[in-house]
């Protein structure tokens, strides 16, 4: 193979106008703009990671919170409400699908989160994912198998990973779309499970904004892991 620099240049320059935020808009171990997939068997921990992330110094920081899910009631969201109601933070719910507000409508610097709806119809979470960056909404969306999110404007555009213990199907699919570049199947097993062993609500995390030996594998949020 053989590259051959011409003599005619035609560079592309970023042209993106500069943003509002300082160079971390959320804590300095996520990226500024988050789309995140958090996936990982019922029971492993996932509601309490998103607890984590909205209510931890480090965390997402945000104006506004909206979830859509179908268990609302979960402890930890009545929690997250109890907290919230003595700030000036608003928080929205939304049970039915039809209820979601398209995100040209959510208010800015808000985050959106999307908690076990796998089996509904997925137009507005493709939408959030798509689009939702460019009013400074963040999305998290929680699932319990890799595999079953759907792969279009989803996974395609994930950018922070965190995967709770997953069968060799979902790690595969893991693999080929976000690691094959970065190092042997072989090598992602052994990362994994290094990790999922140490104990059922450990896991481990992808975040694509990052380079490889700094930051985009991870043990946990802040453990980083050198291939």
């Amino acid at each position: 193979m053989k590259f051959i620099k011409q003599e005619i240049r035609l560079s592309v320059e970023n042209v993106d106008p500069p943003t509002s935020f300082k160079k971390h808009r959320h804590g300095s171990l996520l990226p500024n703009t988050i789309r995140a997939l958090i996936v990982g068997p019922s029971g492993c921990g996932k509601t309490n990671l998103i607890f984590t992330l909205l209510t931890h110094i480090n965390g997402i920081r945000f104006h506004n919170v909206y979830i859509y899910s179908k268990t609302l009631d979960q402890p930890k969201y009545k929690m997250l409400s109890d907290i919230l109601s003595d700030t000036d933070v608003g928080l929205f719910k939304f049970y039915e699908n039809e209820q979601v507000i398209e995100p040209e409508k959510a208010l800015p610097n808000s985050v959106f989160v999307f908690d076990d709806i796998i089996s509904e119809n997925q137009k507005i979470a493709r939408t959030y994912f798509s689009r939702g960056r460019h009013n400074l909404i963040d999305v998290c969306y929680l699932a319990q198998s890799y595999s079953k999110v759907p792969k279009q404007l989803l996974r395609d555009n994930a950018n922070f990973i965190v995967l709770f213990k997953q069968d060799e199907t979902n790690l595969k699919h893991v693999y080929n779309e976000h690691c094959s570049g970065d190092m042997t199947y072989f090598e992602l097993k052994i990362f994994c499970t290094s990790c999922w062993r140490k104990g059922r609500f450990e896991f481990i995390v992808i975040n694509k904004d990052c380079e490889r030996d700094n930051g985009r594998y991870r043990h946990g949020f802040d453990t980083f892991v050198v291939i």
